[in-house]
């Protein structure tokens, strides 16, 4: 699609945003003791027209701060507090980590969990599936059209645990993130590269030829281990299929598996090969950044969150995108990609209070609206979890418009860190260790040990 084309794909909306109701969001008139979730006893005026009054929203999310992304919640709820009044918003929301799973734990021993949470993790929700601390959302989403028809079913998957024994769907995704190569169009020109790699045997022409100019292809900050961690999970998908990592995650597959091995093998080779330079072991993530910001180095394999740092600046032109290439041999594998999305959890507690659940689903619902999704891709630059939309490229940075198309015509499957689908909250340590010590003097096969002797290990230790 040509710059200042518009993306068509048919416009749906259903009742959910138009009418604000619950039965536009799912609701089946649930009662208890007596009364329906319109009795105006409880959350209805005189008049019979819901207010909600009486009612307090909790949400504990990570969109806090200066960003786009976090004015874009607080416009959220302002539009929902116009329409209800009555309810009163507690936002506790907050971008620093430490500070978040300081208050989740705090709120799960006291028994207050937040009615609406931002958690992060995937199969790692097991455990709060599990003890009730998060609803299971799978009624509420087939009962909601807008939601149902018009969310990513990719995304959708991946928000339910069957995969790691627990049914139902836990999470409504309201963000993704893709992992795409950055590459600088101007060292490529210098190098006579005419078009960005598809498959790995294209990427390594591109990388001799940059070499072959003086210029590092491809730096990649080591010492933040999970710049190693979402290399292996990119190959593990173009190698295996996102299947291999649920594999995995269900304990149906070991890390020490040939096929996984070879992950491990292939980062190793692209660091034997000086594809990534001579120190970059040592390497910080925000170095990393640096040396493709002033050209050290021609390509930056990164979430489409990046996009925001380039968005305005000189760069913006000069930088294009492409996919992790594919492997010819392993070509049905070619169309599946790591997708990262934010999603919202409801507390497990609002299954005893209908009433509530009304109105916590209706907000919920708002930040997957048409209205709210375009404004996600225009302001914040993250790619829309709906399908529907109609999205103008002139309202978008031209990288954000050009991840959109590759969205479009060559996504099928969307997986996140192959560690995500594994219910031991440590795995991601356990993985990153391992995959820096690939790249300083271990094996790909000790690495591999390494990681499924920790994993059972401290399987055994629960």
């Amino acid at each position: 699609m040509s710059k200042g084309m518009k993306k068509r794909i048919a416009l749906l909306l259903a009742a959910i945003m138009a009418a604000g109701s619950f039965a536009g969001c799912g609701g089946t008139g649930n009662q208890e003791d007596g009364k329906t979730a319109g009795d105006t006893q409880t959350t209805g005026s005189t008049d019979g027209e819901k207010t909600g009054k009486g009612i307090t929203i909790r949400l504990l999310t990570r969109m806090s701060g200066a960003d786009t992304g976090t004015q874009l919640k607080e416009d959220i709820l302002a539009e929902f507090q116009e329409k209800y009044p009555d309810i009163t918003i507690q936002d506790e929301s907050t971008n620093d980590s430490n500070s978040f799973d300081t208050q989740f734990k705090t709120d799960i021993a006291s028994g207050n969990v937040a009615d609406i949470i931002q958690w992060p993790g995937i199969s790692i929700m097991k455990e709060y599936a599990d003890t009730g601390v998060f609803l299971d959302l799978t009624d509420l989403i087939n009962e909601t059209p807008d939601i149902k028809d018009n969310v990513d079913p990719t995304l959708l998957s991946m928000m339910e645990l069957s995969p790691v024994g627990t049914e139902g769907t836990y999470a409504l995704p309201i963000t993704n993130q893709m992992e795409v190569f950055y590459y600088n169009k101007d060292l490529f020109e210098q190098a006579g590269i005419e078009k960005a790699p598809e498959t790995w045997e294209e990427f390594f022409d591109v990388c001799e030829k940059l070499q072959d100019i003086g210029v590092t292809p491809w730096v990649v900050g080591a010492t933040n281990a999970w710049r190693l961690i979402h290399i292996q999970t990119g190959l593990l998908y173009k190698m295996c299929g996102v299947d291999k990592a649920k594999e995995l995650g269900g304990r149906e597959a070991k890390w020490t598996d040939e096929d996984v091995v070879e992950t491990i093998s292939f980062i190793q080779e692209l660091a034997d090969k000086g594809i990534f330079g001579k120190d970059f072991a040592g390497l910080d993530y925000e170095t990393e950044k640096a040396m493709f910001m002033s050209g050290q180095t021609a390509m930056s394999f990164d979430t489409t969150g990046r996009i925001s740092e380039f968005t305005g600046t000189d760069m913006e032109e000069h930088v294009g995108v492409f996919r992790m290439p594919y492997f010819t041999e392993h070509e049905e594998f070619k169309n599946q990609d790591i997708g990262y999305p934010s999603q919202l959890e409801l507390g497990g507690h609002l299954k005893d209070d209908p009433e509530k659940l009304e109105y916590v689903w209706e907000l919920a619902c708002m930040f997957d609206s048409q209205s709210s999704q375009e404004r996600f891709a225009y302001d914040a630059g993250n790619i829309p979890v709906r399908t529907d939309l109609e999205l103008d490229s002139e309202k978008m940075s031209p990288i954000l418009n050009d991840v959109l198309e590759i969205k479009e015509n060559d996504v099928e499957v969307w997986g996140s860190d192959a560690w995500a689908y594994d219910t031991e909250a440590s795995l991601e340590n356990i993985v990153g260790e391992a995959l820096v010590g690939a790249v300083t003097g271990m094996t790909a096969e000790e690495a591999a040990a390494q990681i499924q002797d920790r994993l059972e290990a401290a399987e055994a230790g629960n």
